[in-house]
């Protein structure tokens, strides 16, 4: 808001200035005033997208540096034969104060709110992000209803819990934007996660319509099997499983294998999940 209105300013001051000085050539003057107004307000933004990737930047090194001190510690235990409970319980709580960490460095970003909307938008979407990490659905979900979707990751976030808030109809309508959005190879996780919901509400044939259009769109081999499944008669056998860690990043289903800690929401870049979870024996 800030930017706009110190833009304004600034190309309102050079105008009338340069009208005085030049007397009888006002358009030259308001044309001088206009390209201030611009060249002030790129300026601003400059210095603002400088000021946010800093902080999102400190905020990925922290999380990876956690990952990776994670990975180090699963290794050496590994190497040992050493595992069990205990050590699950002590990597999960490390990572989960890693993340506590991370949306606490993400309050830096308050302060550059007043110079540029958007700055809160954005990281306010990565809170929700990481809030629905460490399943903190009632601090999650008011941000994940106002966030920038920009990922398929987040979009799949904001739709399972429209899901499970009971809000089918806003489920419908995030997955038909998403299905517009996201194209090809970009839309799996929408298309998987929205056949699932259906599935989970015995709608199977609106799942079939769902699958075969998303095998074609995204030429995905699990897709390509759910409907199978469900044109055979086999929706028991339906699974999202084989897609890893992108599907048990929304939280909906749990793996087989224990779950030691959780990959950067920033790895692979944009602003999705990337992988989330990670596992091990």
């Amino acid at each position: 808001m800030l930017t706009i209105i110190i833009s304004i300013i600034a190309g309102l001051i050079a105008g009338f200035s340069l009208s005085a000085a030049w007397q009888g050539h006002p358009v030259w003057a308001w044309t001088v005033g206009v390209l201030v107004f611009f060249a002030i307000n790129i300026l601003i933004n400059l210095w603002l997208k400088k000021r946010l990737e800093a902080i999102f930047n400190g905020v990925q090194k922290h999380l990876t540096e956690t990952q990776d001190r994670l990975r180090r510690k699963i290794n050496m235990m590994q190497s040992k034969l050493q595992g069990g409970p205990k050590l699950q319980a002590s990597l999960e709580a490390e990572q989960n104060q890693s993340v506590l960490e991370a949306i606490g460095m993400l309050d830096q970003v308050a302060p550059l709110k007043k110079w540029n909307l958007l700055a809160g938008r954005q990281a306010d979407t990565l809170k929700a992000q990481l809030y629905y990490q460490l399943k903190d659905f009632a601090a999650a979900d008011p941000l994940l209803d106002k966030a920038l979707i920009m990922d398929p990751s987040t979009l799949c976030m904001r739709m399972a819990r429209e899901y499970k808030r009971g809000m089918m109809d806003k489920v419908e309508k995030s997955f038909k934007k998403g299905v517009k959005r996201f194209k090809d190879e970009k839309g799996t996780l929408v298309y998987a996660l929205y056949s699932w919901i259906l599935v989970n509400e015995n709608r199977i044939d609106e799942a079939v319509v769902v699958l075969d259009e998303g095998k074609d769109s995204t030429e995905n081999p699990v897709l390509k099997q759910n409907w199978e499944h469900l044109v055979n008669g086999r929706a028991k056998r339906f699974s999202n499983a084989p897609l890893g860690d992108l599907w048990y990043s929304l939280q909906l289903e749990q793996p087989k294998m224990i779950r030691s800690y959780a990959q950067s929401p920033y790895a692979g870049g944009g602003m999705g999940l990337g992988g989330g979870k990670r596992h091990f024996r």
